[in-house]
């Protein structure tokens, strides 16, 4: 139980940041902010600050800013604390400050795992299999792989990385075995896959697995500051390519998306290994949740973004009831797709058969 309220409280920090993005822009862009509420539907529990209301809501999927001046009726008596008295770049800067922020979050917390420390998985050879180069080249249970090609190999991400971006290439590997170095070349065998997120591609493979040796890993701050900023590039590359993969059909959402039921599954498990697995996956998390909402679906940042981008290419703006009908529209939406996603995590993390378990006793 209480892992799973640790993930409740994870997942929650992530939403609340997002939506102080907005709320921090929003006030000093001179916008009123009239509720700050964390989740959906009926409030469950209210105070008021200012002219600010503060709001925990009964649907625990996402929160929201209400800004004064931002529905129709008041659009026809403008005041300067309104957020439709602001020009269109203001209210795009405010709402594009919740998904910046969730980026920023992301970034911190790649960056303190960095810093304090995780545990990497080191470059030492646990088995060779059969008829595949590295046997043929004379590695062996225990070798330690130094460097590739005067490259200094310091984990095993760095060695796969290495050999699956060189098939058919010779690799100059510096091995040591007890403190005895030598130096063996082998090529990587070419071979054609599909990765997990649906791209296909040539990947170089020698036949070793890992020995399953781990040890401390850590970098200086200014270090773990280019290493976190590449990281997140390469996770906001792939994040994109999945999404690409899902909308062409090579990539199943089946077995490619989790929903909420997941995500507090996922970070229950990892509040149970420490704290640096709960920032690993809350950096994931963060950032896959500003992504996400940056993807033009009306009720989502994005939608708001793109309407403010139409409004500025024809100088008036998109219809309200368009907007309304349009962000009616999206919610029926994702709220089906968040009930079919969360049913899948049921059978995908066999919860199903746990609880059918536990009423069974």
């Amino acid at each position: 139980m209480f892992p799973a309220l640790i993930s409740l409280l994870v997942l929650g920090v992530l939403v609340i940041v997002h939506e102080a993005g907005h709320l921090v822009v929003a006030r000093w862009a001179g916008v009123r902010i009239l509720r700050f509420s964390i989740g959906f539907g009926p409030r469950l529990m209210t105070f008021t600050r200012g002219h600010t209301e503060y709001a925990i809501s009964a649907i625990p999927l996402g929160g929201y800013v209400k800004m004064s001046g931002e529905q129709y009726a008041e659009r026809h008596i403008p005041k300067p604390w309104d957020y439709l008295a602001k020009p269109p770049g203001t209210r795009a800067t405010i709402i594009f400050a919740g998904p910046f922020v969730n980026y920023l979050v992301a970034f911190l917390s790649l960056w303190t795992v960095y810093v304090i420390g995780y545990p990497e998985l080191l470059p030492v050879v646990g088995k060779v299999l059969d008829d595949m180069p590295a046997q043929a080249a004379g590695l062996a249970p225990g070798d330690h792989i130094r460097a590739i090609n005067n490259q200094p190999i310091h984990t095993w991400d760095d060695l796969t990385t290495t050999v699956s971006a060189s098939p058919g290439r010779p690799l100059s590997l510096r091995v040591e075995y007890r403190g005895a170095a030598r130096t063996v070349t082998v090529t990587p065998t070419p071979k054609q896959i599909t990765d997990p997120i649906g791209r296909e591609k040539t990947v170089g493979l020698i036949g070793i697995a890992a020995s399953g040796e781990f040890e401390p890993y850590r970098l200086g701050p200014v270090p773990a500051f280019g290493r976190a900023f590449r990281q997140q590039m390469q996770w906001t590359e792939e994040t994109l390519a999945a999404m690409g993969s899902l909308l062409t059909g090579k990539l199943a959402l089946r077995d490619s998306v989790t929903g909420p039921i997941g995500l507090v599954y996922l970070t229950s498990d990892a509040v149970k290994l420490g704290i640096v697995p709960v920032l690993f996956l809350a950096s994931l998390l963060s950032l896959s949740l500003g992504i996400f909402n940056l993807f033009p679906i009306p009720i989502l940042d994005g939608g708001h973004l793109f309407f403010l981008l139409v409004e500025w290419l024809r100088g008036r703006a998109v219809s309200v009831k368009i907007q309304e009908r349009a962000a009616q529209a999206s919610f029926v939406l994702l709220m089906t797709l968040v009930l079919v996603i969360s049913f899948n995590d049921l059978h995908r993390f066999g919860l199903l058969k746990r609880v059918g378990e536990w009423f069974g006793h």
